[in-house]
């Protein structure tokens, strides 16, 4: 087991937890983070970071019930920059803030702490609340747009009400359309389309629930996004080799974002749908996987034989023991969690940015083009190829015709006045 004592030197070690409400606490706090999977040298620094934090603590007076957020914030941002409580300490706020927010989970998990007050108004976060339960439970939405529409929905409550109750009645088609400007102003013509759809969405439940909102709905600007006007981005095979060469499979992380990226090149799938898989979803004997995609929907693709063994190097030699049924986990602390849509969409664009093709894939979604780019060169159908991605509607998949010029040209007409 980790020494806790040996993580600091012994005499700042003994001199800050000395007489400290927190010194209780400490091996706790080192077996908190050991069972994550922080290495011995993370935990050194944090409990560095622990103790010159009791230290201050103590200095000040404060019980350990006083022990929150905005105290962590006061430690950070005013003693820090002026400390002189030794020679040398942690001064670094990431690791500092990082070592406090374990401290403070720790300490609750215990019961020594209440839970963390919420930074929202109570008012605005009892509405957001039943909105997003809405909106998972009646209207299904996927858990991507519920982020977006709850952080849109909560931008636009704390501009308008802020601390009176939520009268939407009140509101006049004026302050919709003021906020939808300054609030986006700076923003892409699809970004603040969707800002567009999350009030909408807002607007409408409230209409549902009997109070008069469908007069704002006809308040937010429409955005000037015409369907079709441009052309999905691809990669060609060599830049697909490329791609793949960027991943160092003799490491079990190489091996785990190799095996993502052939997930995203071989399937087409979505980021999210990479992060919801899990070991039961692949049924080895069958060649198959399921996928649990958009809508709550679940799909049953073939698995290629590539794939397939890209996943099983990982699982062989790469994935850690963990009682986690996720497929892919994490190899940084938190050790063996399921991996976050962040970490899968990140795996591609590190390895993107390691082979020189970081300023043509922003995110993973150019290889789900790629798939559907490939499949219509070897002479796949719109409707093949809507099945592959799992498109709802036809017409989603319709964009894809624009890229097959073979095609188009045999029914292109002669430019006008030019010889035929």
């Amino acid at each position: 087991m980790f020494d806790p004592s040996l993580s600091m030197r012994p005499r700042e070690t003994r001199r800050w937890f000395h007489d400290s409400d927190l010194e209780p606490y400490i091996s706790a706090y080192v077996q908190h983070l050991a069972t994550r999977g922080y290495a011995a040298a993370s935990i050194c620094m944090y409990v560095e970071s622990v103790a010159h934090f009791a230290y201050w603590v103590r200095c000040k007076h404060l019980s350990l019930t006083e022990l929150n957020e905005r105290l962590v914030r006061r430690f950070i941002d005013r003693h820090l920059p002026t400390c002189g409580c030794a020679r040398r300490c942690r001064r670094s706020e990431h690791t500092v803030r990082a070592a406090l927010m374990h401290l403070l989970a720790v300490l609750r998990a215990s019961g020594q702490i209440p839970p963390p007050a919420s930074s929202e108004r109570e008012h605005i976060a009892v509405e957001l609340d039943e909105f997003m339960s809405f909106l998972s439970d009646v209207r299904g939405v996927a858990a991507p747009t519920q982020r977006y529409r709850f952080l849109h929905v909560r931008a636009f409550l704390r501009d308008c009400f802020p601390n009176e109750p939520i009268r939407l009645a009140s509101l006049k088609p004026a302050h919709v359309a003021d906020f939808v400007l300054r609030y986006a102003a700076n923003w892409t013509p699809a970004s603040k389309k969707t800002l567009g759809n999350s009030l909408r969405s807002y607007f409408r439940y409230r209409t549902l629930r009997g109070e008069q909102a469908a007069h704002l709905v006809a308040a937010i600007p429409r955005i000037a996004q015409w369907r079709m006007a441009s052309l999905p981005k691809w990669l060609s095979a060599e830049e697909l080799t490329r791609l793949l060469g960027a991943f160092d499979r003799s490491t079990a992380t190489g091996r785990r974002d190799y095996a993502i990226a052939r997930c995203f090149i071989d399937l087409g799938l979505r980021t999210t749908e990479i992060a919801r898989l899990q070991l039961d979803d692949v049924a080895w004997h069958e060649g198959t996987v399921r996928i649990r995609g958009k809508g709550r929907r679940v799909d049953l693709l073939p698995l290629p034989a590539v794939t397939g063994r890209a996943i099983v190097e990982y699982l062989r030699s790469g994935r850690p023991v963990t009682s986690v049924r996720g497929l892919f986990i994490r190899h940084r602390p938190p050790v063996g969690k399921p991996v976050s849509p962040c970490i899968v969409r990140n795996a591609v664009r590190f390895a993107a940015r390691r082979c020189g093709l970081g300023q043509c894939i922003h995110g993973p979604h150019i290889l789900r083009h790629t798939v559907a780019k490939r499949l219509l060169q070897q002479g796949a159908s719109l409707k093949q190829i809507a099945d592959v991605l799992r498109h709802r509607c036809l017409d989603t998949t319709g964009i894809y015709a624009k890229v097959d010029l073979a095609a188009l040209s045999r029914v292109a007409l002669p430019w006008p006045g030019s010889r035929t």
